[in-house]
């Protein structure tokens, strides 16, 4: 479930959004950094891109809120 309200089928939806804020936005920082987890771990070079992304290792920074 999203944490704002958001429907995460549609993340990032629109023109020029940040595919990796709206994440974090969705489903808060410790959620984020387990779907992050194993993306890593199944999905490391994200050859499942093409859908609604969890990005593999992002930058540590985000993560700081």
């Amino acid at each position: 479930m999203a944490e704002h309200g958001q429907y995460v089928n549609f993340l990032g939806a629109e023109i020029g959004h940040d595919h990796f804020e709206a994440a974090l936005q969705a489903y808060g920082v410790e959620k984020l950094q387990r779907l992050v987890a194993l993306k890593n771990r199944y999905d490391p070079h994200n050859l499942f891109r093409l859908n609604h992304n969890i990005v593999p290792s992002p930058p540590k920074t985000h993560f700081a809120h």
